[in-house]
């Protein structure tokens, strides 16, 4: 800094013992070298975006579950697609800041995504009440949400421990009612809770793409379907731009095709 205002032979910083601030010098020259830099990026932008063959790094995130059980097989699907292109896959339950942590794909289960991004729906957000048939035919099937009380559930802890269902109080209501419900069994973690339902340990709230298959094996059995809402959907979300860049395009699609209800996952070929 000291040998640009040397060059320039202007004050760009006031500095102190404590703190340092941009002049106004300082502030004008910092504001014209941000429009120019934002400039060249646009124009490499718009050059990628023409070209026919994704290239560079792609940087992707999803919630850890939906990641490994959904994304995943889309990512490596879409690496024996593109070979040259790099993808780093960040699968965590932290709420990242896209633009500054330079992520170029965010799958996101939200009810409104952020209107300053693109936001693609890929599909809804379906959960499912479940239960073994073993603890059904211990405990009984609800016919009722007010009848949780009387049931084992298994509470899914968030930093709290969820002990409200929003489920409708009948079936045509146009509302959710918050349904209070207990258990012996706190996890932390999705796998866990289905695992807690597959051995018989009480109902669990789960996303039915993680059961779907327990579901039709009969492993497991959806009770009260008809009184769990859809509130939320599954986006791919990312930054606006006039030359979305072609490799966050192909996987934007890769994760249409594969998202879309009833169509099969993205199996990754065998080399």
């Amino acid at each position: 800094m000291s040998r640009l205002e040397s060059r320039l032979g202007i004050r760009l910083l006031q500095r102190t013992t404590r703190r340092m601030q941009l002049t106004e010098a300082g502030a004008r020259y910092c504001e014209r070298a941000r429009t120019i830099l934002e400039s060249i990026e646009s124009v490499e932008r718009e050059a990628e975006s023409v070209q026919e063959a994704p290239h560079g790094t792609l940087r992707v995130t999803a919630p850890t579950v939906l990641g490994q059980v959904r994304v995943m097989p889309v990512v490596l699907a879409f690496q024996h697609a593109h070979p040259t292109v790099k993808v780093h896959a960040d699968f965590s339950d932290r709420r990242f800041d896209l633009i500054e942590e330079g992520i170029d794909v965010a799958v996101r289960i939200t009810a409104q995504p952020p209107p300053a991004f693109v936001a693609r729906r890929l599909d809804n957000d379906q959960r499912v009440l479940c239960a073994s048939p073993g603890y059904l035919a211990r405990g009984g099937r609800p016919r009722r949400p007010a009848e949780l009380a009387n049931h084992e559930c298994i509470v899914f802890v968030a930093g709290q421990p969820v002990e409200t269902w929003l489920l409708r109080a009948t079936e045509d209501a146009e509302h959710t009612t918050p349904i209070r419900i207990s258990g012996r069994l706190h996890v932390n973690n999705t796998h866990a809770l289905r695992q807690a339902a597959l051995a018989g340990l009480g109902i669990a709230d789960l996303p039915r793409y993680l059961v779907e298959e327990d579901l039709v094996a009969g492993r497991l059995e959806a009770v009260l379907e008809r009184f769990v809402p859809v509130g939320r959907g599954v986006f791919a979300i990312y930054a606006p731009s006039p030359y979305v860049p072609v490799k966050v395009r192909r996987f934007v699609e890769m994760l249409e095709e594969t998202f879309q209800p009833g169509r099969p996952h993205v199996r990754p070929r065998r080399r």
